[in-house]
């Protein structure tokens, strides 16, 4: 067994594949240059404009299906190159072009490239690693995707200053990345170990049922309605400030970064705090994300938008519950599929955001952009009360459980 593993410099090899995940959440850096981009585009809806943000994530989605058909024809190694190349050419694109329509197939093509190499991000780190080692490169993994989303909103803030095609220079990030991807990661690695395991329990799976039940099904609804209401920090957070006068409304950039990195520091303490709450983590931070966007409606400084922000970024401790609920409540044959579902999902949610918002907001008659985060706050009640029932029906089995025995 002992080559199992590929010989390589396992350091440069870490950093090669964890580099992968700096720009993975970054689709939404650009959310700071709606503002302008609706006063370049006065003969755009500000819907279509807004769409822009979340463009990739329907991409993303699309190619996150298509990814590993396009591992079968060109291996792991070239796959996640020519989606680091598709993500770069797309994401930057948009700074050389003022055609509405160019920019938009740009935006896609940022998603399909980052979605072409999404999950490799993840499963390169179990070909090459394992045991202890394999989970601390998975948290690194995860705090860098969301480290990498902050600061790359940060820098867009900076880069609006130029002007709104400026942020999308943020995206040149890529081209270090592809360059330490190909200099860490070997050109023809050996399967490993885990690897062939993975193989095995795949193909073995294939003959499992593929059945999800109807509350794992509800959980994966969950998300898809609260990545509608969730985008609204980034795809409505500039009108709204420009909507209410905001003073200082150059720092959205920044505000948007804290949120993110406070919110990620939160998300990563998700065990310690399930400990203390239980099932009740989610109710909790709903009712946190009611406060947030409440606040976000009626905020009157830049600060006080900050800490609303913060509060609303907290609510993203809601995705490791669900997929925690998920990977417990299926078996081993279908915890990829149902995972792969519930990205999915979260995608489309995140796709659907704008217009979904535009659609309550004219049906209610709240159509300010203040207003949409309003609705958010009622849709997150709405998902309180749903983790509240899926609680009680817990409660519920666990005391049947009790009494038979």
């Amino acid at each position: 067994m002992s080559d199992s593993k590929p010989v390589v410099n396992k350091t440069l090899l870490k950093v090669g594949i964890l580099a992968t995940s700096l720009m993975l959440q970054a689709a939404s850096a650009i959310s700071v240059a709606v503002t302008g981009m609706t006063k370049a585009f006065d003969g755009q809806s500000t819907t279509s404009i807004q769409a822009l943000v979340t463009i990739p994530s329907f991409s993303i989605m699309l190619f996150v299906l298509a990814s590993t058909w396009i591992v079968k024809l060109i291996g792991k190694r070239n796959t996640v190159v020519l989606g680091l190349a598709l993500a770069l050419i797309g994401g930057v694109g948009p700074a050389f072009v003022d055609n509405f329509t160019v920019i938009e197939v740009f935006r896609f093509l940022f998603g399909a490239g980052t979605g072409i190499y999404t999950s490799l991000a993840v499963s390169l780190i179990g070909d090459f690693f394992s045991g202890d080692e394999q989970r601390n490169l998975l948290g690194l993994q995860s705090a860098i995707s969301s480290l990498g989303s902050s600061l790359s909103t940060f820098v867009a803030g900076l880069l609006v200053g130029i002007s709104w095609q400026s942020t999308y220079l943020v995206y040149f990030v890529l081209l270090p990345v592809i360059i330490i991807f190909l200099i860490g990661y070997p050109r023809q690695p050996k399967t490993s170990a885990t690897a062939a395991q993975s193989t095995a329990e795949t193909q073995s799976g294939k003959a499992g049922s593929k059945k999800i039940s109807i509350y794992v099904l509800a959980g994966m609804l969950i998300l898809f309605v609260y990545f509608n209401a969730m985008m609204a920090l980034y795809t409505n957070s500039g009108l709204a400030l420009q909507e209410m006068h905001m003073a200082n409304q150059n720092m959205l950039g920044t505000s948007l970064a804290v949120a993110g990195i406070i919110g990620s520091l939160i998300t990563m303490l998700y065990g310690p705090i399930y400990r203390v709450l239980k099932h009740v983590t989610p109710i909790v931070f709903c009712g946190i994300g009611v406060v947030g966007f409440f606040w976000m409606s009626h905020a009157t400084s830049m600060l006080f938008f900050t800490i609303a922000a913060v509060m609303v970024s907290s609510t993203a401790i809601l995705i490791p519950y669900v997929y925690g609920t998920v990977m417990d409540s299926v078996p081993d044959s279908t915890k990829n599929f149902a995972i792969s579902l519930a990205m999915v999902l979260n995608n489309l949610g995140a796709s659907f955001s704008p217009y979904t918002l535009s659609f309550l907001g004219k049906t209610f008659q709240m159509t300010s952009y203040s207003d949409s985060f309003v609705i958010c706050a009622v849709i997150m009640i709405l998902l309180a009360v749903a983790f509240g029932v899926m609680l009680l029906s817990r409660n519920r089995v666990a005391a049947a459980s009790q009494s038979k025995a």
